[in-house]
Order: structure tokens, then sequence, then C-alpha cells
């Protein structure tokens, strides 16, 4: 009754301490995780810092903007215009129709070749604007190999970082659109924009036609190639802010359009009068967003889109028919524009991985706080007791590592001596019996696979013995009846060698030979094993190759020979045809390496095994009884691979 009494306060004070310790960590990281997760989400909707894509929204702003005597939308001028648009590498212009789908898309494609290029700033003639020249040179009339040797030669100059090396050019230049009236000043300058269709390129080297004197000289900035933006080596980091490949930015914006740019985060600056929004307030307004997008009543939107690894922002304009506004009655749109800017490589992963790093002192403090403020709280009444309960559980589990602390006089300590005795007997036990069981289940394994693999090897020759004493008891001849006798014989020869290998085996593994050892030259023992397989090297134009001077070990000559024998056997039978098998004998080491198939990695060790081999007419047992003599004379061995061939060796202690 007692003990049941102090079970259920145990479990009540470790729930209490559970509770406590949960709720209170919960309240701490969801008010981090939510003041932190609207805090970036608010940074990435509001995000208003100027880029170049502004240039392009200013643009299409004054294309909803035409005036009171436009009143006609002309929608080919607009593409022509549009059209004339020079290529950015963070923005896609879209021209949509009334529905949503995409009429025309503006940027890099895929059949682009180009340099991008930038002068000075260069001050006009006719104002105190000052202009930045940036140059589209196209690349379609380059060869490959022209093409190739323009790739090798920028990547050569951005790795070595040469000084001064300017993009010389010259040939048909045409200013593009260059926002004039709706470019926004950058570092006080405006940019010019112009198509370059090149009779002579230089960067470092002459690339690309011949040289006529009117050269351009500009700083390489990037290359477009098949439609993918590179930059330059200086240009490769923008405001810690990676790029996303051009390739990627049209198959997001061709997403986004296809699905009516659906799953959005829309920046509700201009529909909400607040500094800041929730992603509870945000998603509640997307929906309806996403509608009237799709229904085409949309009257215009600047949102943000946020995937898992990828963000980006989107103006969305509607264009009308007919200008102004008349009470009561709506326009529908004929088209949308629809500017796709600041692509990242970034999104909601990149908001909970910078939530997790950014706040990680702060979670990591309070949660310490709170484990040292519960430990301290039940730590007097609840240690011990926790203490015997998570020993005796490793005792269920057959784990008796743990060890009680007996310090003291009280039924606490009395207890946990006995815990400890009665662990320390039931370990002990059961590591007898856990021996004996493996000593059983060994045995038990040797035997079968022994019976599994004499029978195997044993079956083959047997089967062709009986065969061919059928065929005698059904025949005349003489001759035939001496062939199929000379064949009995034969196998009968295999069994026998295989039950003497098996014999000898049995004996080296049992360790029940004395070896007879004395000094042996190894290289006259060598050479005395070479002369006998003379024909077997002639039947496969083989040549040996012994290097090395007279080495003595001391050893059981027999034994050695066996091994060597193997050894050399082996290489002979795995040989290609005309090679060169090499004996290297050294101060400590002998090894026989030769030119064919390689040993799979796999089956380096099992190799070793009894009755594993990859010849077919083999045995399987040479390896393995190379292993239990070599164990005899304790002399280490092993094999590898080399670049065409394979090596065996055996080493000695010096």
């Amino acid at each position: 009754m007692e003990r049941r009494r102090i079970m259920k306060k145990i479990r009540s004070i470790q729930f209490k301490v559970f509770i406590c310790l949960f709720i209170s960590f919960m309240v701490v990281f969801g008010y981090v995780v939510k003041n932190k997760y609207d805090r970036s989400f608010n940074e990435l909707v509001y995000n208003t810092d100027y880029t170049a894509s502004d240039d392009y929204i200013n643009f299409c702003n004054t294309i909803d903007s035409r005036g009171p005597h436009q009143v006609e939308l002309d929608l080919e001028k607009i593409k022509k215009e549009l059209g004339n648009l020079p290529k950015d590498d963070m923005t896609e212009i879209c021209l949509l129709d009334a529905k949503g789908k995409l009429i025309n898309q503006y940027g890099y494609n895929k059949k682009d070749r180009l340099l991008i290029a930038s002068s000075s700033f260069v001050e006009s003639d006719d104002s105190n604007d000052y202009y930045n020249f940036e140059y589209y040179i196209d690349l379609s009339e380059l060869s490959n190999k022209q093409y190739k040797l323009l790739k090798d030669t920028i990547k050569d100059v951005d790795e070595k970082g040469y000084d001064e090396i300017n993009l010389c050019f010259e040939g048909q230049i045409e200013e593009l659109q260059n926002f004039k009236e709706t470019s926004q000043l950058i570092y006080n300058a405006k940019i010019r924009y112009f198509k370059v269709t090149p009779t002579f390129i230089h960067y470092n080297t002459d690339i690309f036609g011949k040289k006529q004197g009117n050269l351009i000289s500009a700083t390489l900035e990037a290359y477009v190639d098949d439609g993918d933006y590179h930059l330059s080596w200086h240009g490769e980091v923008v405001n810690d802010i990676k790029k996303v490949s051009t390739l990627k930015m049209n198959q997001l914006t061709k997403d986004a359009i296809d699905n009516h740019f659906s799953n959005i985060y829309v920046r509700l600056a201009s529909f909400l009068d607040k500094d800041t929004i929730t992603s509870k307030e945000n998603r509640k307004m997307t929906n309806e967003i996403a509608t009237s997008i799709k229904e085409g009543t949309l009257t215009y939107a600047t949102f943000t889109k946020l995937l898992d690894d990828y963000s980006y922002q989107v103006l969305l304009m509607p264009l009308y028919k007919y200008q102004g506004y008349t009470e009561g009655q709506e326009h529908t749109p004929e088209a949308f524009i629809a500017v796709f800017y600041d692509f990242q490589s970034g999104g909601r992963n990149q908001l909970r991985n910078d939530l997790f790093k950014d706040n990680f002192p702060l979670l990591l403090g309070g949660f310490l706080f709170i484990v040292l403020f519960s430990y301290l709280i039940s730590y007097m009444t609840t240690r011990r007791i926790k203490e015997i309960d998570r020993v005796a559980m490793e005792i269920t589990n057959n784990n008796f590592e743990g060890v009680l602390d007996t310090k003291g006089h009280d039924e606490l300590s009395s207890l946990s001596s006995h815990i400890n005795t009665m662990s320390s007997n039931l370990k002990r036990n059961m590591d007898a019996l856990n021996l004996e069981i493996d000593q059983v289940k060994k045995m038990e394994q040797l035997r079968k696979e022994f019976i599994a693999q004499f029978t195997h090897e044993i079956k083959t020759p047997l089967a062709i013995i009986n065969g061919n004493i059928d065929l005698l008891e059904n025949v005349d001849d003489e001759d035939k009846k001496a062939k199929y006798i000379e064949v009995i014989n034969k196998e009968i020869s295999v069994i026998n060698d295989l039950v003497l290998q098996m014999l000898d085996l049995s004996k080296l593994e049992a360790k029940a030979i004395t070896l007879d050892k004395k000094e042996i030259d190894l290289r006259e023992l060598t050479e005395d094993i070479i002369d006998d397989y003379e024909q077997l090297l002639m039947d496969k134009k083989l040549k040996i190759e012994i290097q090395g001077e007279d080495v003595l070990i001391v050893g059981d000559r027999k034994r050695i020979e066996m091994v060597i024998q193997n050894y050399l056997s082996n290489a002979i039978k795995h040989a290609y045809i005309n090679s060169t098998i090499k004996i290297k004998i050294k101060e400590n080491e002998f090894s026989i390496e030769n030119k064919g198939k390689q040993i799979d990695e796999n089956r380096m060790d099992s190799i070793w095994e009894s009755f594993v081999s990859d010849d077919q007419k083999g045995t399987g047992l040479g390896l393995a009884i190379v292993r239990n003599i070599l164990e005899l004379h304790e002399m280490s061995y092993g094999v590898h691979n080399l670049e065409d061939g394979v090596e065996f060796y055996f080493r000695w202690k010096k």
C-alpha cells in the first residue's frame, strides 16, 4: 500500500513538472516566433528599396496613364514599345489578355546570346543630365568556335583578375527605349540602352570580325548564354542576394500566370490603413485578390509571391479601352500588364531559417532557464526515486550498466545497494548464458555450412561418375569403355583431392599440425616452383619477372611452398594472355601481381573463406588453406586491386 502511494506520488510530480515546463516553453517560443515571423514577413512584403526594375514599373505606369487625348487602347503599339525595352536580369514584363492569359513575354529567352557592357558616366551635350551607357551586344553571328573562345576568355579574365581589361567593339548601334521621361536617377545618372550588331569584338584577344578603327570601350558586366544570365566576376554578389537564373525566372513567371497568381502574399499597403499587416490578415485578403484577378475585375495590385525557395514581386495593372471614370459605370479591362521583379533565391524556407538563426540565443536561454527552474523545484523530492526507477527500468530492458549511489543510511540507500547487487548477479549469469548460446549457434551454423558446401562440391563429380558407369554397362566398344573409365578415374581423383584438401584444412583450422620450421631461401624456392608451371606459362604466353634479392625466412618449407603455389596458380589462371607476372621479394614481404580481371571490392574478405572461388574449376579451398598456414606462421596476408590487375602478398616480422 505504501509503495503504491509513493509511486502514485512520483507520477503526479513528474506529470506536473512536465506540464509546467512544456507550457512555459511553448508560451515563450510561440510569442517569439509570431513576432519575428510577422516582422520578417513585413520586411519582405514592404521591401521598397530602389532597383533597376523601378524604371520598368514607371514606364508601364505611363502606358496606363495615356492622357485625355488618347482614348483608344492600341495593343499593337504597346507590344512594340514593350518589345523595344532593354532586357534586365531581374525583371520580366508580361502582356496578358482580359482573362489573364499570356499574350507576350518580354525578357531573356532560350535563343538569346548577348554581351552586356557599360561605359563610364557621360555628360550629355544638351542637358545637365548624366547618362550611363548600357550596351546589349548581339552574339548570334558568332560561330561556335568564336563563341567558345569568348566564354573561355571571360572565364580566364575573371579567374586571374587582370587589371584594365576592357571590352572593345564596333558595329551597328541602335538606341533602345531609354526611360528618359520616367527613369529615376541612380548615382546622379540615368541609363541609356543600345543594341549593338557587332562587326568586331575584342576582349583580351580578338574574338570576332576585323577592326575598322571606330572602337567603343566599355566594362563587361555579364553575358547571356542561351537565355541564361551570367554575371562577370566583379558583380557576382549584389547586396548579399543571390541571383535567380533567368531560366528559373521564366518558369516562375509562367507558373504564376497559369495559376492566375493564386497562393500570393499581397502587399496590402494600398488597401489597409496601417503600417504592417499580419499573415492572418494577409491570407484573408489573398483569396479575394486572386479571385478578382481571375475574373478580370482587379483595378490594381502589387504583391509579393512566396514559394519554398524563391520569392519575387509583381505589379499587375489593367489596361482599359477608354480612359476616365464615370460614376456607376465599371469598365472591363482589355488587357493586363504584369511586371515581375526582385527575384530572390529565398522564400518560406529562408524566413524559417532566419527566424531560427536570429533568435537562437533567446530560445536557448529561455529553454535553459525553464529547465533549471523546474529542476530546482523537483530536485529534492524526486532525484533519488527517479534514479532508482531509471536503473530498474534499464535492468528490465537487459541493460545492467547503471549503478546507484548507496551513500547514506536510509531505506533508499539500502534499496539502492540491493538493486546494485541484483543487477551485478543478473549481468554475470546472463553473460555466461549468452556466451553458451552463441557458441552452440556458431557450431550449428558451421556444421550446416560444411555439409552444404561439401555436398555441393562433391555432387558434380559423383554425377559424372554415375553417368559414365551407366554408359559402361551399355557399351561394347573397348575404346569407349577406356574413355569412360578415364573420365571416372579423373573424377575420382577430383574427389580424392577435395577430401585431402578438406583434411588439410581441418587440421590447419584445428591447429593439429606441427610446423617443421627451417631457414628458407624464398628466391630459390620460388624459382623451383616456377619450373613446375612452365607448360601453363607457355600455353598462355606469359612471362615471369622476379624482383628482389635472396631473402631468408624461417618457416615450414612444405607449407610455404603451398602458399606460393596457390598465389602463382591463381595469378596464371586470371592473367591476360601475353602479359607479365611480377614476383617481388622484399626484406619482409613476398607478393605476386598479374595483369588481369580485378576482384570485386565487396569480396576482398570473403575470398579467404572455404569454398569461395571465381574459378568454376577450382574447389575454393586454396586461399582458405593459405590463410591458415600464414596464421600458423604468425604472418599477415592480403590482396588489393592494381590499376590493371591484382596483387596478393604475405608479410613476416623483421
